[in-house]
């Protein structure tokens, strides 16, 4: 079954990715507050022991310990890593966060799977992969699109400017983990570490794919709008990360204000109303589920009381 864009076997595997958040998603609608919560722990955490434990998982992996793709080696592995950490969180932006950018990143990733298109996906030395590649990109996209369905996120409009803010910072933790990692398991990676880095590429902060790829015309777009100083010139070595920081970041921020615009439209619209016309507050905000159940705080208080009082005595 060869896998063309919007082929049968596409629509096929688009409609089965569906059908899970359906089946996950209507029966539990209702449910409560603290079972949602542990349905999406519990689902991350499949995620990241998958991530962690590919090599013994999958038989096409070679078995060969911890590897630079078991950690946050790339967008989506931080995501998986990071997700059950930053939804707990008491920021209301980092939850957001990684429900928009989750959601986008698990989406792309199922709609458009270019490393498969063209290829028989059933074939011997491509059926584990593509298994591995849609069960992790399934479950990123599940566990940040169902706190949104289940309304234990809400985008606010106002926090849309700092999510631009996460992703640069996202992507340098991406650069300090590759080059620590690099730099731990191989000896040689110090002398090349530039070129070495530069294979992997991660999100593209090393510069634009080698080859072409679906995202060409967005690379066009960002060196247009990047100062030339970050670019690659004739020597074709782009800064890492700041080649496309600017664009990257107004992007981000276009589309979180966008989102925004839709679903805090009552906040968005009574805020235009207050700055430009003077008149009129905004709505009282709903107030979310707790990221951590009231039984857990009073426990971790109890418990901290305790171990202080242990420490005096």
């Amino acid at each position: 079954m060869v896998l063309q864009v919007f082929s049968a076997s596409h629509i096929l595997i688009l409609l089965i990715t569906a059908g899970i958040i359906f089946a996950i998603y209507y029966p539990l609608r209702h449910a409560a507050e603290a079972t949602k919560r542990n349905v999406i722990i519990l689902l991350m955490a499949l995620n990241i022991l998958q991530h962690f434990f590919k090599h013994y998982i999958y038989p096409h992996i070679p078995a060969n310990g911890l590897q630079l793709d078991n950690t946050a080696c790339n967008i989506c592995a931080f995501l998986i890593l990071a997700s059950p950490f930053m939804h707990l969180c008491k920021s209301r932006s980092a939850r957001q966060y990684i429900a928009y950018v989750g959601t986008i990143s698990g989406a792309v990733a199922i709609l458009v799977p270019f490393w498969f298109f063209g290829r028989d996906i059933f074939a011997a030395d491509v059926i584990w992969e593509f298994i591995r590649f849609y069960s992790c990109h399934a479950l990123l996209f599940t566990t940040s699109l169902l706190p949104v369905l289940w309304g234990r996120v809400r985008f606010c409009h106002g926090d849309g400017w700092k999510f631009g803010l996460y992703f640069l910072g996202m992507l340098c933790v991406l650069l300090l983990n590759n080059t620590i990692f690099l730099l731990m398991i191989d000896k040689t990676a110090a002398g090349n570490l530039y070129e070495r880095l530069l294979s992997a590429n991660a999100g593209g902060f090393m510069g634009p794919p080698a080859y072409d790829s679906p995202y060409s015309v967005l690379v066009k777009i960002a060196e247009a709008l990047s100062p030339a100083i970050f670019l690659g010139g004739a020597e074709g070595v782009y800064t890492p990360i700041l080649w496309y920081a600017i664009p990257l970041y107004y992007g981000i921020t276009l589309i979180a204000f966008i989102l925004g615009a839709i679903f805090d439209r009552k906040n968005f619209i009574a805020d235009l109303r207050a700055v430009f016309l003077g008149k009129g507050t905004p709505p009282v905000r709903k107030k979310l589920p707790a990221p951590m159940p009231e039984a857990a705080k009073r426990k971790r208080a109890k418990f901290s009381y305790q171990s202080s009082n242990a420490v005096r005595m």
